[in-house]
């Protein structure tokens, strides 16, 4: 179980909502009891976008102090109303450390609380709306009070979430035990890796127009690993605001590829796919076509799968190829995986299928 506490941010938390000392006395308590019984309090802030005066460096963004995170707990960027979109890295969040009920306050309850209440119960969340611990303004249809109440008394109850008392709440949190088993990986994210040659590290917005002339707009190095060409500026930015949020769980490790004589993003390499209760994970990675060849594929590589047992704690690191995929087949020799067997006719390439090869290494013998 945690709480989750979501957009209380400065720039809209005021007396223009409804019943506001009520919502501010209530979450605060719940907040409170929470931290006493030792259940995670999440945090989220909702970003609307560059020069919106509500964005990462506007004071407004930032969340309102009465409700502040304290040392440890975790705060999810996002730039939509549900919390859950996948590349927030939320729900991955969430699932890895097993849990099953989410206790959701904060604001607007016409927007990111609908949103996050419904997100959370399509991916299987048991979602607990706390009375009075939502709130929003008065719009040009509906006063503060109705929507309110709208949400909370007719459009959630025995649809999406269980509706409770504060006291109710209280009283479910405090009888809060943990349960299951805890996570067999850590929650470091995609840490700074050195190699001789590169850095790897998250990716930044500044990347976009490096990535573009190097690999993320060429057809051929994205369909490699079955991934659209990004043709745009834009496009390239929204993709790596996509990847900077998806790692903020912890649980999401993808880096940029650097060469470092250049200072040139070359490629990428993630753990595209984890399993925390398997405590494995698989690789993908690509490398532009100007750099091929030089084995910085390989390097990259046995650099995440060395993070991948030193740092994240998999057990195993597994990774797939194509047959006709003779390069990447190369470089997983070189790593020293061993091959585990295929999926038949797994992908349809230009018009034919093709297997899909699974290789993988066991954290003994990479010791080894």
């Amino acid at each position: 179980m945690i709480l989750l506490a979501v957009d209380i941010q400065k720039g809209i938390t005021d007396e223009r909502l409804y019943a506001y000392e009520e919502f501010s006395g209530s979450v605060r308590r719940l907040i409170d009891e929470a931290r006493k019984a030792g259940v995670e309090v999440v945090h989220v802030r909702h970003d609307d976008g560059k020069d919106s005066g509500f964005s990462v460096g506007d004071e407004a963004f930032e969340i309102d102090g009465r409700f502040a995170p304290v040392s440890g707990e975790k705060v999810f960027d996002k730039d939509v109303n549900d919390a859950f979109i996948f590349y927030t890295g939320l729900e991955d969040y969430l699932e890895t450390k097993g849990v099953s009920k989410v206790i959701i306050v904060g604001l607007q309850t016409d927007y990111c609380i609908d949103a996050t209440v419904k997100g959370g119960f399509s991916a299987g969340f048991e979602m607990i709306v706390p009375a009075y611990c939502n709130t929003t303004r008065s719009n040009d249809y509906m006063d503060g009070e109705t929507t309110y109440k709208f949400y909370n008394e007719n459009m959630w109850p025995g649809r999406y979430a269980k509706c409770l008392s504060v006291d109710e709440t209280v009283d479910l949190i405090r009888s809060y035990r943990k349960s299951g088993q805890a996570p067999l990986i850590n929650d470091c994210g995609p840490e700074t890796i050195e190699t001789d040659r590169l850095i790897l590290r998250g990716f930044k917005i500044d990347d976009a127009d490096s990535m573009m002339r190097n690999w993320v707009s060429d057809d051929n190095i994205q369909g490699m690993y079955g991934e659209p060409s990004y043709k745009t500026k834009g496009e390239v930015e929204a993709l790596i605001s996509k990847f900077i949020k998806r790692c903020q769980g912890g649980y999401s490790y993808r880096w940029a590829i650097i060469e470092k004589a250049s200072g040139e993003c070359i490629g990428q390499a993630a753990y595209f796919l984890v399993n925390s209760s398997g405590a494995f994970g698989e690789i993908e990675y690509c490398i532009g076509t100007a750099y091929q060849g030089k084995g910085y594929a390989t390097e990259a590589t046995k650099a995440v799968i060395d993070f991948g047992f030193k740092k994240a704690g998999f057990n195993k690191v597994q990774i797939c190829v194509r047959p006709s995929n003779t390069p990447s087949k190369r470089v997983i020799e070189k790593c020293g995986f061993t091959y585990e067997g295929a999926l038949r006719d797994y992908f349809m390439i230009n018009g034919q299928f093709e297997d899909r090869l699974y290789y993988s290494i066991l954290k003994e013998e990479w010791n080894g």
